[in-house]
C-alpha cells in the first residue's frame, strides 16, 4: 500500500519498486560529466576524488539492496560507484573562444568571387610615396624660417664693436652701466645682443646673465621675480623682500666680484605697467657701486628722453646704440652667405655660384626690402615664398615628364588576361609607378643642379607681399569704416542719377546754357554724416557713431587714400557754396561754417570703384553693408 499511495515519492518506495531504476545511472552520469569537467581543471584534485571512489563501491551496493534511506556519505558513494563503472570523460580540446592569432592568415592566390561582382583582396599592397616628399629645397627653406639659427650675424660690424666696447666694463672694477638699444623691427637688435652677451658670459665665470622679454610680464612683481629666479634661484618672497634682495645683489654694501648682465627686451611695455619699476632698475645700474650691467631694447628712438626725464635731471643718462634698417647691400650679403652655406665642401661649381637663387633675383629682393622697411625678416619671408614657388613648378614639371614617358611606353592595345594578386607591371600607368618615378627624379636634384629662383618668380612674390592696392587696403577696414565708405558711394550714386535725369529733361527742352544745378556737387562731411546716420538707423541695421568718431573715421579713410578732398577751384567735380549761403552759427559738429573749408565743410569724394567695393563687401556684416550701399533709405 505504501508503494501505490499517491503523493510525494520517497526513497523507501523507490527502493522497493519491482522494476529497477534504469534512469538513475544515466542522470548521475550526466551530472558526473559536468562535475568532472570542472574538476579536471585541476589535476591534483581530480586524482584524489577518483581514489576515494574506487574504495567505496561495495558499501554503496549493500545500501541499495537492503532498501533503507542512506545518509549523505552513502549517497556520494553511490554516485562515485556509478562514475567508476563508466569511463572518465575527457575535456574537449576545442577552446570556447577562437584565437585569431593562433595561426597566420593565408592570402588567396586569386581574386575572391562573390555574387554579382569581383571583390578586391583586403590585404594592403605596397604603400604609396607620400605627397609631402622632402626635396633638396627643404634645406634652403629652413635657412629662412624664423626658428632657424641665425648663426654669425652679418652686416652689423659697427654695432657689434660698440656693443663689445660697452660690455668690456664687466671685467673692470666698476661694471655698472646702462645701454639703450633702439631701432625698427627686424634689424637684428635682439640677435646681436644675445650673441655678444653670451660670449661675455662664457669668457668669465663671475658674470651671470638674465634675459627678460617684457611682453610676457603682467606686473612689476613678475619682473622682479624673474630676475631673482634667474640670478639667484629664490622666488618665494614678498614683493618688498624681492626688491630688497635684488638691491642687495646689484648695489652691495660690501665688495663683490659677481657681475650681473640683465637684458630687458621690449622694455617699452613696462611703461604701461609700472613706470616706477623701470626707473628703479635704471637707477640701480647707474649708481657708482653698482654691479649691474643693464641693456634695454625697444623700437622707439627717444624712449629715455620722453618717458624717463627723471634720469636726465639726476645726470643718469644711459648710453644709446641705434640700429638702422638694413641697406640693400647688407640684405644681399646676408642672403648670399646663407645660400652658399648649402654647397658641399669641395664642389666643382664656380666660386661665385649661388644655389637656389639667381644673383639678379637676390638683387631685386634686397632692393625691394630696403626701399620698403629694411626688415630682414620680410626679406626672409620673400625668399621662403619664392623657394616654395620654384619647388612647386619643379615638382609639376617632373611629374608631367614622367607621365608622358609612361604613356609612350604603354601600348595602345593590351590583351586581356588574368592579373594574379593584382600585380602591377613595370609599365602600368598608375599612381604607384608615377609616385615612385617622381620620388627618384626629385631625389636626384642637388644644390648645384636644382632649378633656381629667377626674376619672374620673385616678381610674383613681391607683388603679393608688397602690394598696397585698393583691394588690399579695403580688406584692412573695419565695419564702421566700410559703412562710412558705402554711405559716401551711395550718395554719389544718387547724385549722379539726379544729375543725369536733370540733364535729360533739359535736353528735351530748348537748349540753354548749363546751370550750376546740373553739375555734380561732392557732399560735405556734415552731409555725409547725416546720410550715414539715416542709412544706419533704417530698420536698425547698425548703431551709428557720434560726430567726433565719424570725423576720425573719415580721416582714417583719407589717410588710406580711399577718399579724397575735392575743391571746385582746382577741379570741376565740386561746386563750393557761396558765402551768403553759409550760416554764422555753429552746427551740430561745433564748427562755424564761415571759417573756411576745414572740418565739416570739407567736401570729399570716394577713390574706389563700385566693382571693387562690391568685392570688398564680404565677411562680417555683409547684409548691413549691402543695405547701406544700395542707398534705398536716401530715396
Amino acid at each position: 500500500m505504501a508503494a501505490t499511495t499517491l503523493g510525494k515519492r520517497t526513497r523507501s518506495t523507490r527502493s522497493t519498486a519491482s522494476e529497477p531504476c534504469v534512469e538513475l545511472p544515466a542522470k548521475r552520469t550526466r551530472r558526473s560529466l559536468r562535475s568532472t569537467t570542472i574538476i579536471d581543471q585541476n589535476d591534483k584534485i581530480t586524482a584524489a576524488i577518483l581514489d576515494q571512489e574506487n574504495q567505496e563501491p561495495a558499501d554503496s551496493s549493500e545500501g541499495e539492496a537492503v532498501g533503507f534511506s542512506p545518509t549523505k556519505p552513502q549517497r556520494r558513494a553511490s554516485v562515485a560507484s556509478t562514475k567508476s563503472a563508466s569511463v572518465v570523460p575527457v575535456t574537449p580540446s576545442t577552446p570556447r573562444h577562437y584565437d585569431v592569432f593562433a595561426q597566420s592568415p593565408t592570402t588567396p592566390r586569386h581574386r575572391v568571387m562573390s555574387v554579382g561582382k569581383i571583390s578586391r583582396r583586403l590585404t594592403p599592397q605596397t604603400p604609396l610615396t607620400p605627397s609631402s616628399l622632402q626635396t633638396v629645397y627643404h634645406q634652403a627653406r629652413q635657412l629662412f624660417s624664423r626658428s632657424a639659427d641665425p648663426g654669425q650675424l652679418i652686416g652689423r660690424d659697427e654695432e657689434r664693436a660698440q656693443l663689445k666696447g660697452f660690455l668690456d666694463r664687466c671685467a673692470t672694477a666698476r661694471p655698472g652701466g646702462c645701454l639703450y638699444v633702439s631701432g625698427p623691427p627686424g634689424t637684428g637688435k635682439s640677435a646681436m645682443i644675445n650673441e655678444v652677451t653670451q660670449e661675455v658670459v662664457a669668457a668669465s665665470k663671475s658674470v651671470k646673465k638674465a634675459y627678460v622679454n617684457c611682453m610676457s610680464i603682467k606686473s612689476s612683481r613678475d619682473l622682479y621675480t624673474i630676475l631673482l629666479d634667474q640670478l639667484s634661484g629664490e622666488t618665494d618672497m614678498e614683493e618688498t623682500d624681492i626688491m630688497a634682495a635684488l638691491q642687495k645683489l646689484f648695489v652691495p654694501k660690501k665688495k663683490s666680484k659677481d657681475v650681473f648682465v640683465v637684458v630687458l627686451d621690449e622694455v617699452d611695455h613696462i611703461l604701461t605697467l609700472d613706470l616706477e619699476s623701470l626707473y628703479r632698475v635704471f637707477e640701480w645700474s647707474l649708481q657708482k657701486t653698482s654691479r649691474l650691467t643693464l641693456v634695454g631694447i625697444a623700437n622707439a628712438l627717444d624712449l629715455t628722453d620722453r618717458f624717463l626725464p627723471r634720469l636726465k635731471s639726476r645726470n643718469l643718462k644711459p648710453e644709446l646704440l641705434p640700429f638702422l634698417p638694413y641697406t640693400a647691400p647688407q640684405v644681399k650679403r646676408i642672403i648670399t652667405t646663407r645660400l652658399k652655406s648649402l654647397l658641399p665642401e669641395g664642389t666643382a661649381a664656380a666660386p661665385d655660384f649661388i644655389p637656389f637663387f639667381h644673383p639678379a633675383a637676390i638683387e631685386l629682393c634686397s632692393r625691394k626690402v630696403s626701399t620698403q622697411t629694411g626688415d630682414l625678416r620680410r626679406a626672409f619671408e620673400v625668399c621662403r615664398r619664392a623657394i616654395d614657388l620654384v619647388e612647386t613648378e619643379t615638382r609639376m614639371k617632373h611629374e608631367n615628364e614622367i607621365k608622358e614617358q609612361l604613356l609612350q611606353m604603354s601600348p595602345s592595345r593590351k590583351v586581356l588576361g588574368e592579373n594574379r594578386n593584382l600585380a602591377s607591371g613595370p609599365r602600368t600607368l598608375g599612381s604607384q609607378s608615377v609616385s615612385t618615378s617622381l620620388m627618384k627624379s626629385l631625389q636626384s636634384l642637388t644644390a648645384e643642379n636644382a632649378p633656381r629662383v629667377l626674376i619672374g618668380h620673385l616678381n610674383k612674390v613681391t607683388a603679393a607681399a608688397f602690394s598696397n592696392g585698393t583691394t588690399q587696403r579695403l580688406k584692412t577696414l573695419n565695419l564702421q569704416q566700410k559703412a562710412a565708405l558705402c554711405s559716401l558711394m551711395a550718395m554719389e550714386k544718387r547724385n549722379r542719377a539726379t544729375t543725369a535725369a536733370a540733364a535729360a529733361m533739359s535736353a528735351s527742352s530748348l537748349p540753354s546754357a548749363p546751370s550750376k544745378s546740373s553739375q555734380i556737387t561732392a557732399p560735405t562731411v556734415k552731409a555725409l554724416f547725416e546720410a550715414y546716420c539715416q542709412l544706419c538707423t533704417r530698420d536698425s541695421v547698425l548703431h551709428p557713431l557720434s560726430s567726433s568718431e565719424f570725423r576720425e573715421v573719415v580721416g582714417s579713410l583719407e589717410t588710406l587714400s580711399l577718399i579724397t578732398a575735392v575743391d571746385g577751384k582746382t577741379g570741376t567735380f565740386a561746386v563750393l557754396a557761396t558765402p551768403g549761403q553759409r550760416r554764422k552759427r555753429k552746427d551740430v559738429f561745433g564748427a562755424v561754417p564761415g571759417a573756411g573749408l576745414s572740418g565739416d565743410d570739407k567736401r570729399v569724394a570716394s577713390c574706389v570703384g563700385e566693382r571693387e567695393m562690391e568685392q570688398a563687401v564680404e565677411g562680417l556684416g555683409v547684409g548691413i553693408l549691402r543695405s547701406i550701399l544700395s542707398g534705398e533709405a536716401l530715396d
